[in-house]
């Protein structure tokens, strides 16, 4: 009985000053709720939208370049480890590592390689589009695009981080496409434990993990780590065959064998394991949702679809005789490179990108946050912005970005797919040079409408929307 005294006097205490404390400090002010203790949650997950807007009135977009270039300030990666227990899932790397280093891995060793990885990143998608949407007489429904697409998107990125003969096994495929919703899991479950006291959600998700309770990364790290061993020991082995004349495969597993931390004497492969499940987990799904979003963005407006397959059309001229574009085609392709951006602007994200807040800070406009909150970006409040996006913000336009110059995969301050600041997403290069290869094949290669014939409409998860799920039509395309 004592101990429970002592127990609820200490968080009596503890709320007293935290309210005291908020009290000194200039924040924005609450929209009003109606339910006690639960207040905005069911607003906020199935509602967000209007939500947002109550949000909006004080607060938005003006200030978004100060939560994006304060880093010192606003953390991104603190937030994201706060949710997802990565330490203990990858003990032996500190979790999800270093943002410094996978920078720096990303923009060396793939960024700064994909004119070389050219060839082998179009190959990969030609032949996993072959193998799941198919070459077939008639036509074929997809259903779950989504799902597919993982399958698909899989292959090439697997291709450039374990290597080409690894990337050909089936179970490699389906663990890159499966493992970053599969870990998303401490992500998509909302911190209803804090409720009883704040922290415990955070506590509870490692416990469970530590205790090998439920560990999502455990079943894909076993198939890695077996495909990274036989791939390590057998380059190791015939470089010390073929010496001189070794042939060095260009991929990242083996630029971790050539990084400092790699001794060949003491292996530890489930470390590499790890390095390379960072990657896989920032990789897959953001890709697969934007190239999935695309498709079905197209498949949703007919329209569009003979310039942009006119120009394919031309574009495909300089293709080799196996196919393969030349990588300044990626530049010439600017109908399908507006489109691209647009689809991106249209993901229907309403807000994302979650910072930690390590210090109390003050905004332009005199309001004020507090150390250890969480302020995110709304992304709906600058993609619908009249003034930002031209007219009609929120209808989609494919040729809107043409005339602008600003390309799918450049970060403006009216662009936020990507981030923004020095911590813009550095894979952005290699994933929307992937989706203009993925879609210059099947805009060639097929027609494609949705099964009802309208805009389907994202499937909203709070603040953020996934793809739909409904029927897209394939046809085999009649060459003119």
């Amino acid at each position: 009985m004592y101990q429970s005294i002592i127990l609820a006097s200490i968080l009596i205490a503890v709320y007293i000053l935290k309210r005291q404390r908020e009290q000194k400090l200039n924040l924005a002010p609450l929209v009003p709720y109606k339910i006690p203790i639960i207040g905005h949650t069911i607003s906020y997950m199935f509602n967000c939208e209007e939500f947002t807007k109550k949000c909006r009135e004080d607060v938005g977009k003006d200030h978004t370049s100060e939560v994006l270039s304060r880093d010192d300030i606003f953390d991104f990666t603190e937030e994201f480890r706060k949710r997802v227990p990565g330490e203990v899932m990858f003990a032996n790397i500190n979790g999800f590592g270093d943002p410094v280093y996978n920078v720096k891995i990303v923009k060396e060793f793939i960024t700064n390689k994909l004119n070389l990885y050219n060839g082998r990143i179009q190959k990969a998608f030609y032949s996993a589009t072959q193998r799941y949407i198919g070459d077939f007489d008639d036509k074929r429904t997809i259903r779950n695009l989504y799902n597919v697409m993982l399958k698909i998107v899989a292959n090439p990125i697997a291709n450039i981080l374990i290597g080409e003969e690894e990337s050909t096994y089936d179970e490699i495929i389906t663990t890159f496409s499966e493992f970053t919703n599969d870990i998303a899991v401490f992500i998509a479950i909302p911190p209803i434990l804090d409720f009883i006291y704040p922290g415990l959600h955070y506590y509870m998700n490692r416990v469970v993990v530590r205790l090998g309770l439920f560990n999502p990364a455990e079943k894909h790290r076993n198939v890695l780590t077996r495909h990274v061993k036989h791939q390590v020991d057998k380059r190791l082995r015939e470089k010390q065959i073929y010496g001189d004349s070794w042939k060095r495969p260009d991929d990242l597993l083996q630029n971790f064998m050539e990084e400092p931390f790699f001794n060949p004497k003491n292996i530890d492969y489930e470390a590499i394991t790890n390095r390379l499940s960072i990657f896989i987990f920032a990789a897959i799904h953001t890709t697969a949702k934007s190239v999935t979003n695309a498709v079905v963005d197209l498949a949703s407006r007919p329209e569009y679809m003979r310039e942009l397959y006119e120009e394919q059309l031309e574009i495909h001229k300089k293709a080799d005789e196996n196919g393969i574009l030349p990588y300044d085609s990626l530049n010439e392709m600017k109908k399908l490179d507006s489109f691209l951006r647009e689809s991106f602007r249209m993901t229907g994200d309403i807000i994302a990108l979650p910072h930690y807040v390590l210090e109390d800070f003050t905004f332009s406009n005199g309001y004020q946050v507090q150390k250890g909150q969480v302020v995110d970006i709304d992304f709906s409040d600058i993609h619908n912005d009249e003034p930002m996006q031209g007219q009609n913000p929120e209808s989609f336009d494919a040729f809107r970005h043409i005339d602008v110059n600003f390309p799918a995969s450049k970060v403006t301050k009216n662009f936020m797919t990507f981030g923004g600041g020095k911590h813009a997403c550095p894979g952005r290069f290699f994933a929307v040079n992937g989706i203009k290869y993925f879609l210059h094949n099947i805009i060639l290669n097929y027609n494609f409408r949705t099964e009802s014939g309208k805009v389907e409409a994202k499937i909203p998860f709070g603040p953020i929307k996934m793809p739909s799920n409904k029927g897209i039509i394939f046809e085999k395309r009649l060459k003119i």
